[in-house]
């Protein structure tokens, strides 16, 4: 269904009062984590292995900017729709169609005192007789000021033919250099053990993958470029490289 509509189209009290202007749609960057410590060094020493195994780790997590433009791309073809306002709801609404398939969509975003409510809803038709009406694709809470908010991603479970999470991402910025993304994960709708977590606290970054009972940190400064990774609680599991990006000990 995303690879379809990708291909055809290419606080919670009311506001005393109502802007003349829909909120600028959102754009996913927040969940997404700074990963340009990796993308950019590419050391072609020997003794790097360390390094290279973070970096394995730490880019596991691109594919979640790929899935944010993915859903970014939805929420930006509504600019060039005029949105509704009715009811304190701005509504967006526009439709695609290719190949006998054709989906329709409705983005409303609610303002309150401090924040925006988001709610994206689809109704399908794949032309063979599968269709479903009003489907929450995604959904969410964005602070006006862009510093905290949440998404909650859906499927549709075929059975039921509603939808049911299955991904949940929350994250709070305090300043240019202060950020905590946590993102958990859904099995048929209910939070499993899978989750990782994003922080920043200026040049020292920390990304922690939590999958059942193993524990995955990576931990590096992009000032002393230095850095390491751990596998589980124990520290003597650390494995750390330099501001060469070669192998070191790590002391511990």
């Amino acid at each position: 269904m995303l690879l379809f509509v990708w291909t055809s189209c290419g606080s919670d009290d009311p506001v005393s009062g109502i802007d003349e202007e829909p909120p600028v749609l959102p754009q996913f960057e927040e969940i997404e984590p700074e990963l340009t410590y990796f993308t950019e060094n590419n050391p072609k020493i020997q003794t790097t292995n360390h390094f290279y195994e973070a970096k394995s780790y730490a880019m596991g997590l691109a594919m979640f900017g790929q899935f944010s433009q993915i859903y970014g791309s939805f929420f930006s073809s509504a600019s060039t729709n005029a949105a509704e306002f009715n009811n304190g709801v701005w509504t967006w609404s526009y439709s695609y169609s290719f190949e006998g398939q054709s989906v329709s969509i409705d983005l409303s975003a609610e303002e309150l005192v401090d924040v925006v409510r988001w709610e994206m809803n689809w109704s399908f038709d794949d032309g063979q007789g599968n269709t479903f009406e009003d489907y929450t694709m995604v959904e969410g809470t964005v602070a006006k000021d862009g510093l905290s908010g949440n998404w909650t991603f859906n499927s549709l479970n075929p059975d039921t033919n509603s939808e049911e999470p299955f991904m949940v991402t929350e994250w709070v910025r305090n300043g240019d250099d202060q950020y905590e993304l946590t993102t958990s994960f859904y099995d048929n709708g209910v939070q499993g053990e899978e989750f990782y977590t994003f922080t920043q606290n200026g040049t020292s970054f920390d990304i922690t993958y939590v999958y059942g009972s193993e524990t995955i940190l990576v931990h590096w400064d992009s000032a002393t470029e230095t850095g390491y990774y751990q596998i589980g609680e124990d520290p003597n599991n650390r494995y750390c490289w330099d501001s060469q990006f070669q192998d070191v000990s790590c002391g511990v």
